[in-house]
């Protein structure tokens, strides 16, 4: 495009385009935004011509890359033959999509409701989970156990299930809902009771038999977290998940899982659930489940919990949103995970994970660097960024927003895009392979040398 042509059109996203978690000075600044024209892979290109490797996978979600022609044509040959239905009804692709996640989800996870997001899909378990125990006979049991403080929507409800600040504060949006009631988060590397494993005893784990006991189990309706804290790119202990399903089993509590990030051969897995045996009540899935290509989500549930649903007006799901289950998307979403299966992607998300986890352990060279995670988890790694690794001192708050201020330029200008967070995280797209992992590492050194050089 002609140098003015891109100027208007950056004049007109300033002008009309309201973009999500950008402040205006940063927004209207020369690095406030980039606008992308094409992708292929784990590549993508801006509208200057630069080209890049994206770490992210957008926004976690291009599990299967950019540019796949076979999902396309399977969304395009679906919106020219009925791109929409009439009333909640059906179609096609929706009752096929619906049984293929019954059969690649573990234990009795078989009935799908769709939406169009993460965020409304956690909505709809939240809503799930309180009319499941209004129809079981327990009208005040609408209280959440969640651990930490972790991002799981943006919606009021999923706001009130907690944040991540400073990137996710909802301090403007108070009160959020009431009954959310959190227990410490089971992450030994930063364990927020200060405590060892295995000398802990997972407390993280019988805190919520404390909270039981301190709130009464007829007021709680269900326990919700992320499988793998995305954040953290670890495991929490191998008894914890085992656990938290007994407890929850004990006392009549839904155990919700979020694997909207997680899901589709993100951690080495089809699922993250898939690492401990364990089968939740509900899954929250979204992202990888279209690889982007048209929004699509799913909150899925067990025969157990969809069976209270079942009957006349009283058991009807009081809930339901417009463009659920979009016959484009289920038909994209299909071809998609034909492609997850057929090109084993989950497999070479743990192959291709532990050998990024590797090849990070070069850039221990750097002082800034600190610890490195996502060993034996697939394409989940992050980086942590430090004053002096030899200490490990943190940067102070004001630090930190100049380390990635900088960190941000040096590698767009290495060619590499994505999240700039401390940690930074790296989750490429799952068919990345040995060569484009190595260009990956290599960009980023030379992006990790320019921010030490411009600190000192």
């Amino acid at each position: 495009m002609k140098p003015k042509d891109i100027e208007q059109l950056r004049n007109w996203a300033i002008d009309y385009v309201w973009t999500p978690r950008r402040s205006w000075d940063v927004l209207t600044g020369p690095e406030g935004f980039r606008t992308f024209t094409e992708g292929k892979g784990c590549r993508i290109k801006d509208i200057d011509g630069k080209e890049y490797i994206d770490y992210w996978s957008s926004v976690m979600f291009s599990n299967t890359g950019y540019g796949s022609e076979e999902i396309s044509e399977a969304a395009y040959k679906q919106m020219l033959t009925l791109h929409g239905v009439p009333t909640h009804d059906l179609s096609i692709p929706k009752i096929e999509l619906a049984k293929k996640l019954a059969e690649i989800t573990p234990g009795a996870l078989t009935r799908t409701f769709f939406t169009n997001s993460g965020t409304e899909a956690i909505e709809t378990a939240m809503k799930m989970a309180r009319q499941y125990q209004r129809l079981s006979g327990y009208p005040n049991r609408y209280k959440a156990i969640v651990p930490g403080y972790r991002y799981h929507g943006s919606t009021y409800g999923a706001m009130s299930l907690g944040g991540r600040a400073p990137i996710f504060s909802w301090d403007e949006f108070v009160p959020l809902l009431p009954g959310v009631i959190h227990i410490p988060s089971p992450y030994c590397f930063r364990c927020d009771l200060g405590l060892n494993y295995p000398d802990c005893d997972i407390r993280c784990a019988r805190q919520m038999e404390w909270v039981i006991e301190m709130e009464g189990a007829d007021t709680i309706a269900y326990f919700l977290d992320v499988t793998i804290a995305t954040e953290y790119c670890t495991t929490p202990p191998p008894e914890y998940w085992p656990m938290i399903r007994s407890i929850c089993d004990k006392h009549g509590i839904l155990l919700i899982l979020d694997e909207v990030v997680n899901g589709f051969g993100r951690n080495g897995k089809m699922f993250a659930c898939n690492h401990w045996d364990i089968t939740p009540d509900i899954l929250v899935v979204a992202k990888g489940l279209g690889s982007g290509y048209v929004p699509l989500g799913a909150t899925i549930a067990t025969k157990n919990v969809a069976k209270k649903f079942e009957g006349g007006p009283k058991e009807t799901f009081k809930h339901g949103v417009t463009f659920e289950g979009s016959p484009a998307a289920c038909a994209a979403s299909l071809a998609n995970l034909h492609i997850i299966e057929r090109d084993k992607l989950v497999e070479n998300s743990l192959n291709m994970g532990n050998y990024l986890f590797d090849s990070l352990q070069s850039l221990q060279k750097h002082r800034i660097i600190g610890e490195i995670r996502g060993q034996n988890i697939g394409l989940m790694c992050d980086v942590g960024l430090v004053k002096d690794h030899g200490t490990n001192r943190k940067f102070s708050t004001d630090e930190n927003k100049k380390l990635l201020g900088i960190l941000k330029k040096e590698l767009k200008k290495a060619g590499l895009w994505g999240m700039v967070d401390n940690p930074l995280p790296l989750f490429p797209p799952l068919n990345i392979d040995k060569g484009e992992i190595d260009e990956l590492v290599s960009r980023l050194d030379k992006a990790i040398s320019a921010v030490e050089k411009t600190l000192s």
